[in-house]
């Protein structure tokens, strides 16, 4: 379902993915309307991943970060991580796994269709924008490490 959506939002914005063998240790590089995923990717749940960060990264930059300076290449994968946490693990999505009985980060990844990284760095952005924790739908969503409580 994921990869549907990941794929849907490419075609609607002209964007075109394909799979290249990388000579560093590169996961992916977007180059204009085009988003180059690394071969040596193994699963759809770390395909999605980076898929939905290069997007993020297709909405939020302008720039070549490979010649921007540390902090500006830092600031641009926080965007990107973030457009890609907002569009892949939306609090909503959270909050239908947490009523489906899921609790683990591998349940949660499972349901969501992503790798553990993924899922770690969009609870960083999480609680990068509401704090420690955030009321949602009279539930209280803590970040680190995410748990879900009713109110």
């Amino acid at each position: 379902m994921l990869r549907e959506i990941l794929e849907e939002e490419l075609r609607k914005n002209g964007i075109t993915l394909e799979t290249y063998t990388f000579r560093s240790d590169f996961n992916a590089l977007t180059v204009g309307k085009t988003i180059l995923i690394s071969s040596s990717l193994e699963s759809t749940a770390q395909k999605n991943a980076v898929t939905a960060h290069e997007l993020g990264h297709q909405h939020t930059c302008a720039i070549n970060l490979l010649d921007a300076e540390t902090h500006i290449q830092n600031k641009y994968e926080y965007m990107a991580d973030r457009w890609a946490a907002q569009k892949v693990m939306p609090l909503e999505k959270l909050f239908e796994g947490f009523k489906r009985g899921l609790r683990t980060m591998q349940e949660f990844c499972e349901f969501l269709e992503i790798d553990e990284d993924f899922f770690r760095r969009s609870l960083a952005v999480y609680s990068k924008i509401y704090g420690a924790s955030h009321v949602y739908k009279g539930h209280l969503f803590q970040f680190d490490p995410l748990n879900i409580h009713d109110l």
